[in-house]
């Protein structure tokens, strides 16, 4: 079984935030908001270095940036990512009636709408296979 250095996995979180913040930055660039996407930029290399420093330490949010979490820190992070979704889902959901309401079309609220359920379904059906 190959390990990975722990540095590494002390980094993912850290590369994961640096490598959101530059498309973004880029994407806010390409708009014309120079100044915008500089602090956009800055925000991003801050947040890449705190969360590399933190995820060195020692409780269970370390544990899990650092991708080394047991098995009790890997259930928090799958809950918490749960009610993450189920909370994008539902403002998704809302924002779907309230665009429908207003405009006759559920707009880009719809689109999330219809990627959540389908994602949802296809997970279902394959963790229903595997278990």
């Amino acid at each position: 079984m190959k390990t990975t250095h722990p540095r590494v996995r002390r980094a993912l979180s850290a590369i994961v935030l640096a490598v959101g913040g530059l498309a973004l930055s880029a994407a806010i660039w390409t708009s014309g908001s120079h100044g915008f996407a500089l602090g956009v930029l800055a925000f991003y290399a801050v947040a890449s270095m705190a969360a590399y420093r933190w995820a060195g330490g020692r409780s269970d949010l370390a544990a899990i940036l650092g991708a080394r979490g047991d098995e009790r820190q890997r259930g928090l992070d799958r809950d918490a990512t749960s009610i993450a979704g189920v909370s994008v889902m539902l403002v998704a959901l809302v924002g779907a009636i309230v665009s429908v309401a207003r405009t006759g079309n559920a707009g880009d609220f719809g689109v999330i709408c219809l990627v959540g359920g389908t994602t949802y379904a296809a997970a279902l059906a394959v963790l229903q296979r595997r278990r």
